[in-house]
């Protein structure tokens, strides 16, 4: 494929030798090497770079990932709870009255504990302290991955949590309980 200046197609992933990414795809796809694929560094990087990532597509369609069961159930639930805001809560913003839905502050907060390896968030209860409008209580089902120690990893999810609270909505976390519920082991 010869670059022409101005033509949207070529003009996407030029590399510094003049050739562009979409060239060098075209050689890898048919098979040819060329005496500049040979000794231009730019050309070279880039060959390999769409051969990895043809390898890992390759991968990805013949190893077909099977459906977890109840997917689709889980799915439904969640669009089902975005439906409805639900209870709110008044965000401590001081000056304009702001509500937060609290379904949606519990995904963000099972979000962060999905984020922390060989942890999975479940349910997730969320109650404003009385006589503290900025104070919250938060208490979080989930499930671990049996075989090696949870503690440090419930203890990073503790703070992700927190942090979470704080950074997206404006609230201290007066208390946090996680209440393990279920383990699971990696198929093999």
């Amino acid at each position: 494929m010869e670059m022409t200046p101005g033509n949207p197609v070529t003009d996407l992933h030029p590399l510094a030798c003049g050739r562009t990414v979409e060239d060098v795809w075209d050689d890898l796809d048919s098979g040819r090497t060329t005496a500049h694929l040979k000794d231009c560094p730019h050309c070279r990087t880039a060959r390999a770079s769409l051969g990895q990532l043809a390898d890992a597509t390759a991968f990805l369609i013949d190893d077909p990932a099977e459906v977890p069961a109840g997917l689709l159930d889980r799915v439904m639930s969640a669009v089902r709870a975005d439906l409805s805001l639900g209870r709110t809560l008044a965000l401590p913003t001081g000056a304009a009255q702001v509500d937060l839905s609290v379904s949606a502050l519990a995904a963000v907060l099972r979000y962060a504990v999905d984020g922390v390896a060989g942890i999975r968030a479940r349910h997730c209860r969320i109650e404003l302290v009385t006589d503290q409008p900025d104070t919250l209580t938060v208490s979080m089902t989930v499930a671990l991955r049996y075989g090696s120690g949870r503690v440090a990893a419930l203890e990073l999810a503790r703070e992700r949590v927190v942090s979470a609270v704080r950074a997206q909505a404006g609230f201290e976390v007066a208390e946090l309980d996680f209440e393990i519920v279920d383990v699971w082991t990696d198929q093999q």
